[in-house]
This record gives C-alpha cells, structure tokens and sequence, in this order.
C-alpha cells in the first residue's frame, strides 16, 4: 500500500504494479491510499483470482499513521477490514521502507551522489 497523490507523479504506482508482474511477481499487487490504482482497483483484480491469504505491506519509508489506520486499523475502512469482509485472511506487516538495510543503503546512496 503506498499513499498516492493528485500529482500525475502518480502513474509510477501502477508502473511498479506492471513491473513486478513483468518480473514474475504475478501475486503481487499495488495499492494507494490516496491515488490510482485504490483498494476497489485491488479488489475487483483480487476477485478474478483464487487468493485467500493476503499480505499487507506498505509501500512508505515509515509504517506510520496511514499504515496504522488506513492499512491495519480495525475500523470498518481499513484494507484489512474491507479485505477480511470479503472473504481473505489478512496479514499486516508493518515494516516502513526505511527500516530495511537495502533502503537505507540506497538512499545513502543517492545522497552522495547530489553532495
């Protein structure tokens, strides 16, 4: 689950969506708070498949307030809670980005470069 925007920056999280699958990642699907593609996107392509478990993941550097609430929170608007009323088992992982060495690593990166 990544958060999503207005801005047409945007159309990178249906892009990664076709990359991973390109890649082989054919049970893998990008979500966004915020922007396209949304939960009812995921939902109408997770119909179409014989998925019962899912894993929730978010797509931020942090796993704050939107991964808290929006992804794994027990209100009736969650991912989980829409994605459980649907039928799926749901698994909430709630590691941000930034907590993964590579991450850290390739920001660390990027920022030597610019300095």
């Amino acid at each position: 689950m990544g958060h999503g925007t207005e801005h047409h920056v945007n159309a990178i999280y249906a892009a990664l969506d076709y990359a991973l699958k390109e890649q082989g990642c054919e049970n893998c699907y990008v979500g966004t708070v915020e922007g396209y593609p949304d939960l009812d996107c995921v939902i109408r392509l997770l119909r179409k498949t014989s998925y019962r478990k899912l894993h929730l993941i978010p797509l931020m550097t942090v796993a704050g307030d939107h991964a808290v609430n929006d992804m794994a929170g027990k209100g009736k608007d969650s991912w989980r809670s829409r994605l459980m009323a649907e039928g799926y088992e749901v698994v909430c992982h709630m590691t941000g980005l930034g907590e993964y060495d590579f991450v850290r690593k390739m920001f660390l990166e990027h920022l030597e470069a610019v300095l």
